[in-house]
């Protein structure tokens, strides 16, 4: 149940997800996120590039990491890589057969993701 600015302001930072790469050419503000918010109280959105690059400007800051989605092959990186999002585990749940990801941060902001993939029993 959300009703405050607070707590649609916390929804929306731990729920809202990039938009899709069909959606990325048309959206690049802000959608509903119909996929999180299914009952369309538009407490949950999706965010474009746009969106990623003004945050990172606001706050002064070069890239964003996530996780909380699922991403096939471990991770996802969005907006020419300002943003990257990872799994943290295999075949989510027994049913998705997604790999999982770590991030290794290094010096200067290179990123070096190392993929996990799921055990043949979780198959």
């Amino acid at each position: 149940d959300v009703s405050t600015a607070d707590q649609i302001t916390l929804m929306d930072l731990l729920w809202s997800d990039p938009v899709d790469a069909d959606e990325e050419a048309t959206s690049l503000d802000v959608v509903q996120n119909v996929t999180r918010d299914p009952s369309g109280a538009n407490n949950i959105t999706k965010f474009g590039v746009q969106r990623v690059e003004k945050f990172l400007k606001n706050n002064q800051i070069t890239m964003i990491l996530r996780s909380h989605q699922i991403c096939s092959e471990g991770l996802d990186r969005f907006a020419q890589g300002q943003l990257i999002t990872i799994s943290s585990c295999t075949d989510y749940c027994g049913k998705y057969n997604n790999d999982a990801c770590f991030i290794v941060v290094q010096k200067k902001i290179i990123v070096s993701p190392k993929i996990i993939k799921p055990t043949q029993q979780s198959k």
